[in-house]
């Protein structure tokens, strides 16, 4: 009997507890393999911890994949490559971080895809004849035929919780199907060739420009069924576009984080976060996130010594925020269970996570909240707030402010910002040039 009860207890903290699931089956199928050196992707199989992928490692079906920038695969049968990118100077119409997907074993399809987030260009890989790949994104399953061989297109997946949003913790035994979720945002190009797309009972035929070659969808409104005609490739999507020095510079970091973890992914993560190039320290907060290491996130967020460190992880969180139904929720309960926030505590700093809508940022009580958090106890709140009013006061940038100061240091800060914005006031307009 003891037994028995022992192992309900354990098979219900098994499904409550975030990352761990029940045991799932030995048996795995493979549905692709790597074309990539070791360590370029990192793969989390159901209710298990992520691992570094081998140099050419084959893929299972229902493993979530995390790749570096470049990382490239191929469907068992070999008609369907797959290649990730990210946008090292920041041209795509989404802020791309990492790409994220998962691969099931194909029932109508060439290749069965589940975009996560992140972008993916899709190439035919046959010799002759059409290729065909089922995209999975959200609630949605996109038919993609690839007309003819090499014919290529790109899918690209973002969400953000629009500023304003409203954080509540959810109710003890509330539907999560009901529970508000992020805004998500797709933009399918057609890169070379022509191909046609099925959104589901609507088939739609498109081709590279110039020519009918993007659309777009979003969460709220769906898929606008007429392609956007265009004369050229965006400057996001040409591979062949030349990068600026600081964007060659990411991807340098990239490769060398790549070939460091290959050796040992714990050295390499320990190395870029103490590292004094910001952009290493960049690379290592994507991956903390993208892995969902909110432990580690969290404590390099709080050690964090330049406004710049501190910057770019508020922008990692809230990126993590927004990749799906449930992320907030996630937060909240590591934030009560984890780092010793209060509920209350934990509400407000994912209320400014969210961030704030125009009409409240038209009114002088807003400012007042955000100065008065500049001497909240909790470094993330103080923190997030003052993250907050630089970006709403430009004036603000020269007060002093250290992410890893003491009371003394947010107190001196807070003066500082009371002077700027006298309580009951709007901040001051810019000066102009």
């Amino acid at each position: 009997m003891l037994a028995r009860l022992l192992g309900m207890v354990a098979l219900i903290a098994a499904i409550l507890t975030p990352g761990i699931g029940v045991a799932q089956p030995t048996s795995r199928v493979v549905v692709g393999a790597s074309n990539s050196p070791a360590a370029t992707f990192s793969a989390r199989s159901p209710g298990k911890a992520f691992t570094i992928l081998a140099d050419k490692a084959e893929i299972a079906a229902g493993d979530l994949l995390v790749s570096l920038p470049g990382g490239a695969l191929t469907s068992k049968n070999g008609a369907v490559a797959v290649k990730s990118f990210a946008d090292f100077d920041a041209r795509s119409p989404m802020p791309i971080l990492e790409t994220a997907l998962t691969l099931a074993e194909p029932k109508d399809a060439d290749l069965d895809l589940t975009l996560d987030r992140g972008r993916v260009d899709l190439r035919n890989a046959k010799a002759e004849g059409s290729a065909t790949v089922r995209v999975r994104f959200w609630d949605q399953s996109w038919k993609i035929v690839l007309d003819s061989p090499n014919t290529r297109v790109a899918v690209e997946l973002y969400g953000r919780w629009p500023s304003g949003s409203r954080f509540k913790p959810a109710e003890p035994n509330a539907d999560p199907a009901k529970a508000p979720i992020p805004v998500a945002s797709l933009v399918f190009l057609v890169l070379e060739g022509s191909a046609s797309v099925d959104l589901g009972g609507n088939t739609v035929a498109m081709r590279a420009p110039p020519g009918p070659a993007e659309l777009r969808w979003n969460s709220v409104i769906g898929a606008r069924p007429q392609p956007l005609k265009l004369e050229k490739l965006p400057v996001w999507a040409d591979a062949n576009a030349e990068l600026s020095a600081s964007g060659k510079k990411v991807a340098v970091a990239c490769e060398k984080f790549r070939k460091a973890r290959a050796e040992d992914a714990t050295k390499a993560l320990d190395a870029f976060l103490a590292s004094a190039d910001a952009v290493e320290v960049h690379v290592a907060l994507v991956t903390l996130a993208a892995t969902d290491e909110l432990e580690r996130l969290a404590k390099s967020l709080v050690s964090a010594k330049t406004v710049e460190e501190w910057d770019f992880g508020v922008t990692v969180l809230r990126h993590w925020l927004g990749r799906g139904r449930g992320q907030d929720q996630r937060l909240y309960e590591f934030l009560t269970t984890r780092r010793s926030y209060t509920a209350t505590q934990a509400e407000i700093l994912i209320q400014l996570l969210f961030g704030f809508a125009a009409e409240a940022l038209a009114e002088p009580e807003t400012y007042e909240v955000l100065i008065d958090y500049l001497g909240h106890e909790k470094p993330g709140i103080r923190n997030i707030a003052q993250w907050h009013l630089v970006r709403l006061v430009p004036q603000g940038k020269s007060i002093k402010f250290k992410p890893d100061g003491t009371t003394d240091d947010a107190e001196e800060c807070q003066a500082a910002w009371k002077k700027l914005v006298p309580s009951g006031q709007l901040p001051p307009m810019p000066k102009k040039d």
